[in-house]
């Protein structure tokens, strides 16, 4: 992990890197379309974390115009995007325990305690609840930074997750969608490999 000064330091540097990039994109709508198709039962609660300006938001609730969609983001320009809320997604809301059908996350490299963001997460999933972790390739075995202070293998992730009683049902490689909307640049040259994990507890 990159080491932060206090959780106050990590605050401030993750907004400061969140307004940087306000306008990115960071998600696919065909991923969240295949996670909809793999949850296959119509989802009532989704959580999503670390969602930036609430893209993942507006693709889950394309797909299911009847659920509550909740995304979380850490910086104060989360009240600036519809079903967004200003939350840190490593501390638990108790009001979300028990209750989401999906929880979707594209910044678990975002952690600075990647057992507690697992445990968090997962008492989160309803009785049926799946949760879906979207890593970008970067990550595996990155160098960790302010931005993006994880730092782990693939393998360490998938020791992690069963540590933490989380199974595998399902993986499979997509593109992560580095896109900045208002750039000249084509959404192409923005696009990175990725791998998105479907885990259930066991």
């Amino acid at each position: 992990y990159h080491q932060y000064k206090n959780y106050e330091d990590y605050v401030f540097k993750q907004t400061k890197y969140n307004k940087r990039k306000e306008d990115w994109i960071w998600v696919w709508e065909k991923t969240i379309n295949r996670i909809c198709e793999d949850y296959g039962a119509d989802a009532s609660f989704i959580l999503c974390h670390g969602t930036r300006n609430g893209a993942e938001q507006r693709y889950f609730k394309n797909n299911f115009l009847n659920a509550e969609v909740i995304g979380t983001e850490i910086s104060d320009t989360a009240t600036s995007y519809e079903m967004t809320v200003q939350h840190d997604f490593m501390i638990q809301n108790e009001e979300w325990v028990g209750k989401a059908d999906i929880v979707y996350s594209n910044s678990i490299d975002h952690t600075t305690d990647i057992h507690k963001t697992l445990q968090v997460w997962k008492d989160q999933l309803s009785e049926n609840g799946t949760l879906y972790i979207e890593v970008g390739h970067q990550v595996w075995g990155g160098t960790p930074s302010s931005s993006d202070p994880l730092s782990i293998t693939e393998e360490e992730f998938k020791e992690v997750i069963y540590s933490n009683r989380l199974k595998i049902d399902l993986w499979w490689d997509t593109e992560a969608l580095h896109h900045r909307p208002r750039s000249p640049v084509t959404p192409e040259e923005f696009t990175a490999r990725a791998r998105v994990f479907a885990l259930t507890p066991y």
